[in-house]
């Protein structure tokens, strides 16, 4: 059971944006396999000798990519979601602690980069008014924006996308203004 599904529901109205693991998996192989096989190919050609450093190094940092991309999909349970609803925002990067937000205290959202490496910055009016859940994960991302603390989570390959998350969240923030 997911960390959103531990969490009931502030209203009936609730939108949910998830971090589907068969998508990033999906996603993460549609990058590797054409790099390795690209790879692949120029060491093959190239290589002149009957043992090739190149090409060991190569399987070492696919072994890595691999582990990594494991350790990944082994998120699991806490892989990253939003939800939204007429009480606020609530949202939780992979692995990080769920955050719930009122819409009194949503100062602005925006997305920060392109592609599978979205980030959604939800920038408050004070840290304080975020409330933080106590689950067993680590602490929520933030980062200073134009000198304000902003929450960063990866949107780029939620379901259904970043940018029908951020038209929900610009109709959720106009309604409340």
């Amino acid at each position: 059971m997911a960390t959103v599904d531990l969490i009931p529901a502030p209203a009936g109205d609730a939108v949910t944006f998830r971090l589907r693991r068969s998508r990033l998996w999906l996603r993460m192989a549609l990058i590797f396999i054409p790099v390795f096989l690209l790879v692949r190919g120029i060491v093959i050609g190239l290589s002149l000798g009957e043992w090739d450093f190149t090409e060991t190094v190569i399987w070492v940092l696919l072994t890595a990519i691999a582990g990594a991309t494991g350790a990944v999909l082994g998120a699991g349970r806490n892989l990253g979601w939003i939800r939204t609803s007429a009480a606020g925002l609530e949202f939780a990067a992979t692995r990080r602690h769920p955050v719930f937000l009122p819409w009194s205290a949503v100062q602005s959202v925006g997305l920060r980069f392109t592609g599978p490496l979205t980030e959604l910055l939800v920038t408050p009016t004070s840290l304080n008014a975020a409330t933080v859940a106590a689950v067993s994960a680590w602490t929520p991302r933030v980062r200073r924006r134009s000198g304000a603390p902003a929450f960063i989570v990866d949107v780029g390959l939620m379901t259904p996308g970043p940018s029908a998350l951020l038209a929900e969240l610009n109709r959720r923030l106009v309604a409340h203004r």
